[in-house]
This record gives C-alpha cells, sequence and structure tokens, in this order.
C-alpha cells in the first residue's frame, strides 16, 4: 500500500502521464471552442512587432515583489481585474516544455504536468510557417494564449475540480543557460551577452504589449541553478527594460516578480562554482593558490549572500524606482521616450 504521503504527491512521471492521456485530449475536445491548445512564434519579436500610435500616459509601471506561485499569482489577479494576465516562463529552447515526462524540476517542466502548456508549445497555430517551433531561435518567445491549468503547483499536484480549471497566457522564452561571468560572479563577462539577456527580456514584453496584457507576471526567470544568470544585473536589466524602453512604456503598467522559494539565492550559487573550481585548479598547487582559492571559499561558506527576493526587492523599491528616474542617462533622454 503507498503511503499517504505518497498519495499526496505523485510521482511527476505519473502526473505527467496522466495530463497526456486523460486532461490534454478531453480539453481538446470538450472546450475547443473556448480554449486554443495551440502557440504563436515571434522569432524576433523586436524586428516582427511595431507599434503605431503612443499611448498618451507614459508613467511607470507599478512594480510587485512578493513570494508565491507565479501561475497562481496571475490567475488570482485575472479574479480581481477581470484581465487576463500572462507568465513569462522561462523555456527549454530544444523541445516544448523541456524534459516534463520526467522528474526533472524546473518551472516550465513543472508547469506542464499541471497544465496544457506543452501540448501548447508543441502545436503551432494555423498558419504558422512550420509543423514546429523548435528548436527556439535565440530570441524567440512563444505565445500561448489560453493554456489550461487543471492542478495544483508541484508541491502536492492537487487535482483541481473542472469548474476550478483556468486558463492564462503563457509567453515563453528560453533564458542564457550558465553564462561566462566576471570573477566575482556579479556581472556578464561579454556585453553582447548583456546585451542578447536584455533583448529576450524586451522581447518577451514587447510580445505581451503586443497582444494587449497590460500586467504581466514574472517568476525565477533566468536564475536558480539551471541558468545562474547574476542576479543583481538580471534585476537591473529588467528595471532598465521597464522603465525605459519607449515602445513599452505606458503600454506595461504592472510587473509582478513572483519568487516561489523566498531562501533561493543564486548569488550563493555562482560563488560556491567560483570556490568549487578555484578549490579544483589549487590541488597540488602553490601555496599562493591554496590561499586564493580559501578567499573564494570564505565568501562561500558564509552562506550570507543576498537572496534573489532580496535583490529584486531592493531594485524594484520605490524609493530606489524614483532615485533610478531621477538621474541622466545620456542613453534614455526624454528625446527617446517621445521619438
Amino acid at each position: 500500500m503507498p503511503s499517504s504521503s505518497s498519495k499526496s504527491k505523485p510521482k511527476p512521471s505519473e502526473v505527467a502521464s496522466e495530463a497526456k492521456r486523460y486532461y490534454i485530449p478531453t480539453i481538446r475536445d470538450k472546450y475547443a471552442s473556448t480554449w486554443t491548445t495551440c502557440s504563436y512564434i515571434y522569432h524576433q519579436p523586436l524586428l516582427q512587432i511595431n507599434f503605431i500610435e503612443r499611448p498618451l500616459d507614459l508613467s511607470p509601471p507599478h512594480f510587485y515583489v512578493m513570494t508565491g506561485d507565479p501561475v497562481n499569482t496571475a490567475m488570482d489577479w485575472v479574479d480581481q481585474t477581470g484581465f487576463p494576465v500572462p507568465f513569462i516562463c522561462a523555456a527549454n529552447d530544444k523541445r516544448p516544455g523541456g524534459d516534463w515526462e520526467t522528474g526533472v524540476v524546473g518551472y516550465e517542466e513543472r508547469l506542464c504536468r499541471r497544465s496544457t502548456l506543452a501540448a501548447c508549445l508543441a502545436t503551432p497555430a494555423d498558419g504558422s510557417p512550420a509543423n514546429s517551433h523548435y528548436p527556439l531561435p535565440i530570441c524567440a518567445g512563444v505565445l500561448s494564449q489560453h493554456v489550461v491549468v487543471f492542478r495544483g503547483p508541484h508541491d502536492k499536484y492537487e487535482k483541481l475540480p473542472e469548474q476550478q480549471w483556468r486558463a492564462l497566457p503563457v509567453v515563453s522564452v528560453p533564458p542564457p543557460r550558465w553564462p561566462k561571468l566576471t570573477q566575482n560572479g556579479t556581472k556578464y563577462s561579454f556585453a553582447d551577452e548583456r546585451e542578447m539577456v536584455k533583448e529576450k527580456l524586451r522581447g518577451a514584453l514587447r510580445i505581451c504589449a503586443y497582444n494587449n496584457y497590460s500586467t504581466v507576471v514574472i517568476g525565477d526567470f533566468g536564475l536558480g541553478n539551471g541558468y545562474r544568470n547574476p542576479p543583481q544585473e538580471l534585476a537591473e536589466l529588467w528595471r532598465e527594460v521597464c522603465l525605459y524602453d519607449p515602445d513599452l512604456r505606458g503600454r506595461i503598467r504592472c510587473v509582478a516578480f513572483v519568487f516561489e522559494d523566498p531562501t533561493q539565492s543564486t548569488t550563493q550559487l555562482i560563488l560556491d562554482d567560483i570556490a568549487k573550481k578555484a578549490k579544483g585548479s589549487s590541488s597540488g598547487s602553490s601555496s599562493r593558490s591554496k590561499t586564493k582559492g580559501s578567499s573564494f571559499g570564505s565568501s562561500s561558506s558564509a552562506g550570507n549572500s543576498p537572496t534573489d527576493i532580496q535583490i529584486f526587492s531592493q531594485v524594484f523599491d520605490n524609493t530606489e524606482i524614483q532615485r533610478f528616474l531621477a538621474q541622466p542617462d545620456a542613453r534614455y533622454g526624454l528625446s527617446n521616450l517621445l521619438a
């Protein structure tokens, strides 16, 4: 007999199997006229999407940083406002939903097990130029307009009654994985890679704005052990794009960064990796190398690096936003916003 704990949390592979065998076919059959199980790819959203009119109100968006399940947060927001709220999801660039049918624990994989996301990603909409979006181009984004959620979060994968099934838009964009960082791990080593990340963020938000979504939810996009982008710089890039991109100002009105794990520290993961590499390179070498390795180790073992949510809370604090906006920036002056 399985234990009660195993009953409350089934194996990920079993959840995925039931999604493929029952939930996805049921939704395709019963709700085809309400929820489409397909997706649209924007190969180069910065080039493909153009805005003709400029909003009259160019005030900056409202920012929220909180803990919780990002998809549940987006759906709860819909209940309050009555408007669809998209979730910007870190995507596998090789296959729809990555390895969602196994035990992989990335958020995209976990969301695929509790929703129709994998089926949407695997099904290009009518009129698409190809029969598959994959592998995704480097700056591409995929919009799944009706991702139906039929289970709760991965802690239990609780089955939801059919009357509680809800749909939300998902914008899937692949973040860089383990990019090359500076020696202390706080920044991207190459300006080109930083610019590529910025283009991905702009592209994701541009897809949202083009489809008239003014409120967006973002999880730990590009963070955690699976990606290891520098959290301080990533947060600052999100802020820069949201505040200064002339095509987004006035179109994106609210942005929520929702972190499942308030203890996650990508900074610590990066430092641990630096310490591990330094220790490996110092073994059998001079005392100079050992000293260098121990200095990395001390910063890592202290375990007092800021968490991702702490970093984002500071970067998007209202006082910090006002200070940032008050700073003159030659790259993004008033002429850029009014051009």
